[in-house]
């Protein structure tokens, strides 16, 4: 098995893939060197960060413009990142996106591989949740203070130290914690977000265009139609029907109202 251990340095935060140093470590699986730690120098061309310059660089300016660009040492670190069993970094993201942004910068195809984030999996532990930054979980799970700081290769071997610590104290080979730990696998290409499907044209189309309001059957049928207009010419009206139902009393004759008592007389003798 082949684990390899890296870091990253960036002469120029403003300047996407300024890379100026590429340190690593090559070990087997009980983290036996196989390849000494090595620091590649490359000139980043540009202008280095005054902070970076200062603070930083382990190197003097001129060492760092005299060396090669990043094309000459790309077929180089393609093969130790993508020919490596296992990858493992301390978060590795920014050293991931400097890489494709080198590659993005000279033209090259970034090189995919996955990446064990240290800093990742030394937060699963309830062991040292104080402890922050590379040289802090050294000091924490190592007990040693690392060397070299700042300088890739350096940073490189100091990864290597943790990786290793924790393997021991929590009795796991590297292989097992890659399997156990698959969510601090880190990928150097992030994958594409997922775009939302849009709905379909023809269902758009249904969706916006107006309700055509239905005809009804007397409306669609002239004979159905007349048909009910008949049917409401013979319906009677119901006054009419009340009328024929109950016929009128016959007129009785007005009586006189100033009739004399021989007139009346009179009549009933006539009757």
């Amino acid at each position: 098995m082949k684990i390899l251990f890296f870091d990253m340095e960036f002469a120029n935060g403003k300047v996407p893939g300024s890379i100026y140093s590429f340190g690593y470590v090559l070990t087997d699986g009980k983290f036996r060197l196989k390849h000494p730690q090595t620091d590649i120098l490359m000139n980043p061309e540009c202008t280095f960060n005054d902070y970076v310059r200062r603070n930083i660089l382990a190197y003097s300016l001129s060492t760092v413009k005299s060396a090669s660009t990043f094309p000459s040492y790309y077929k180089r670190l393609k093969k130790l990142l993508c020919g490596a069993d296992l990858a493992v970094g301390f978060a590795p993201q920014n050293d991931t996106a400097a890489l494709r942004h080198a590659c993005e910068r000279y033209k090259l195809k970034p090189p995919a591989f996955l990446v064990l984030d240290m800093e990742r999996l030394c937060k699963k532990f309830s062991d040292h949740k104080e402890a922050h930054g590379l040289s802090g979980c050294v000091e924490a799970w190592c007990k040693k203070t690392p060397s070299n700081q700042h300088r890739s290769d350096g940073d490189a071997l100091a990864t290597m130290m943790l990786f290793r610590a924790v393997c021991e104290q929590k009795e796991l080979e590297p292989k097992k914690i890659a399997k156990l730990f698959a969510d601090c696998m880190i990928p150097s290409i992030p994958p594409e977000p997922k775009k939302k499907e849009e709905p379909a044209q023809e269902n758009f189309s249904k969706k916006q265009a107006p309700k055509k309001k239905t005809a009804s059957a007397a409306q669609t049928d002239p004979a159905k139609k007349n048909h009910r207009r008949r049917r409401r010419r013979r319906k009677p009206n119901a006054a009419a029907q009340t009328t024929a139902n109950y016929p009128q009393a016959t007129a009785q004759p007005k009586r006189p109202q100033n009739q004399t008592a021989a007139d009346k007389r009179n009549q009933d003798e006539t009757k």
